[in-house]
């Protein structure tokens, strides 16, 4: 009797390994899909900011740019994407935005950038031969708000860290907006967006408003679903 019965005792988890397989596989398929669809997503995005561009449709184009540049690898599309808002910051009156991405196309397009891996196999782009010294941190009168972290990067699990430079004008707002280190240009162009709408939260007449000096501040993007971590999406 018992010789007859070990089959039968064998079976629950032969169905439970057979189980977990199906759901394995199924998980792997629904992974693939969601991939292709996002990546569909983009391209449609990428079209339609290359066609807005042209026309001279810069609200609609910046929109797009942010679903279009929402892939880990741009390739030959980072320049040509940080070109586009460019010429639609300029187009729409946004000076000190389109400046400070002009100053990234230079430092990080003109040559190639240094790149460090990462542990979780990204890279790290920093300006060369920027030295570090000289800059304070951001006085606490000046108001930085979070930078936009658009859904679109979020799903790419495209985080990391975005070192931003800037000097202060004489009413107080920021200029000489340069990126120094980004993993992406996407959450560069977030940062760089963060410090032009920076302000004082004082009145102009306080003694602690004092123009002038150079400044520097560190945006960090995580989204809990790219690492597996608590909800944790931005530091700044």
């Amino acid at each position: 009797m018992p010789e007859k019965n070990a089959p039968r005792l064998r079976r629950p988890s032969t169905l439970v390994a057979g189980l977990m397989l199906v759901l394995a596989t199924t998980s792997l398929g629904c992974s693939s899909m969601w991939d292709r669809h996002r990546e569909n997503e983009r391209m449609f995005a990428l079209d339609a900011a290359r066609t807005h561009t042209k026309r001279g449709q810069c609200t609609r184009a910046l929109g797009e740019l942010d679903r279009a540049q929402a892939r880990i690898d741009l390739g030959a599309y980072g320049l040509e994407s940080t070109l586009a808002r460019v010429r639609c910051y300029e187009k729409l009156g946004m000076t000190e935005l389109a400046t400070a991405h002009r100053r990234l196309v230079n430092d990080f397009y003109t040559d190639e950038p240094f790149a460090y891996p990462d542990p979780d196999g990204s890279s790290i782009f920093r300006v060369r031969e920027v030295a570090r010294e000289g800059y304070d941190r951001p006085p606490s009168w000046l108001v930085i708000a979070p930078p936009r972290y658009p859904e679109s990067a979020r799903r790419s699990k495209i985080i990391g860290r975005v070192v931003v430079a800037f000097e202060l004008a004489g009413n107080d707002r920021p200029r000489e907006i340069r990126v120094l280190e980004m993993p992406h240009p996407l959450l560069a162009s977030m940062a760089i967006e963060a410090i032009a709408q920076a302000k004082p939260k004082k009145k102009k007449d306080s003694p602690d408003l004092m123009p002038g000096g150079r400044f520097v501040t560190t945006f960090v993007f995580e989204y809990r679903w790219a690492k597996e971590q608590p909800e944790q999406e931005l530091d700044s």
